[in-house]
């Protein structure tokens, strides 16, 4: 049987994922405590939606968003899960879960491996990012994790010079991968972290590779 290491969820994902159906719960469970106050405001005083509650029991109406809550907290509890980094390591390889995704690498394809700025990132022979994802797991057992099964571990990006700041009409790339990073840039304001991970993806397909620092894009690239 192969000798496999796995990381799963750190310490405040696993809080989350156990505190959120219990806390949803309570708040539910307190939340028709909260309409009888809201019905003392003159403005909502005649709102139809709060007299519907009124023809229902008020222990009943407890337990009914308790419920609710519940089922809200388990829900979020399955998408913290679904979206935190879980790897599993040999000797001969790497397996990432995430996002309902599966991928492997064999280590004779990884040429670098690092942590940098909590985000686990594995480089392959070809110099892209096969991996960039953030990890709530103490950086330093990730590193004995890792070098335990002798992969190339390196205390920094080895890349870290050729990152420079983005900007508008960058003359370094096709108006294509600029089009991507104006895109993204939006995303990234916007908060929508689910476009902004598919752009990445888009950009790391045209062999550019990106690092964010705010609403900031650094990039580097590779000859194609």
């Amino acid at each position: 049987m192969k000798n496999t290491s796995v990381i799963r969820l750190g310490f405040l994902e696993k809080l989350l994922i156990i505190v959120s159906p219990i806390l949803s719960g309570i708040i539910g469970w307190f939340l028709p405590r909260l309409l009888e106050i809201v019905k003392r405001i003159p403005l909502f005083a005649d709102s139809k939606f709060i007299e519907l509650f009124n023809f229902i029991n008020p222990f009943w109406l407890s337990v009914i968003f308790m419920f609710i809550g519940v089922i809200v907290g388990i829900l979020f509890s399955l998408t913290i899960y679904s979206e935190a980094l879980k790897m599993r390591i040999t000797s001969e390889s790497i397996h990432i879960s995430k996002d309902d995704q599966e991928k492997q690498i064999t280590k004779s394809n990884v040429k670098a491996v690092f942590v940098d700025k909590r985000q686990v990132v594995v480089i392959d022979q070809a110099d892209r990012e096969w991996l960039r994802e953030t990890s709530d797991i103490n950086p330093g057992k990730i590193k004995d994790t890792f070098l335990m099964h002798n992969f190339p571990w390196l205390e920094q990006d080895p890349y870290k010079q050729e990152y420079s700041l983005w900007k508008l009409e960058d003359e370094r790339f096709s108006s294509s991968v600029n089009t991507i990073l104006y895109e993204r840039r939006n995303a990234i304001r916007e908060g929508n972290t689910k476009k902004v991970k598919h752009l990445r993806k888009d950009l790391n397909e045209l062999g550019v590779f990106v690092k964010d620092q705010g609403e900031d894009q650094f990039v580097r690239s590779i000859k194609q």
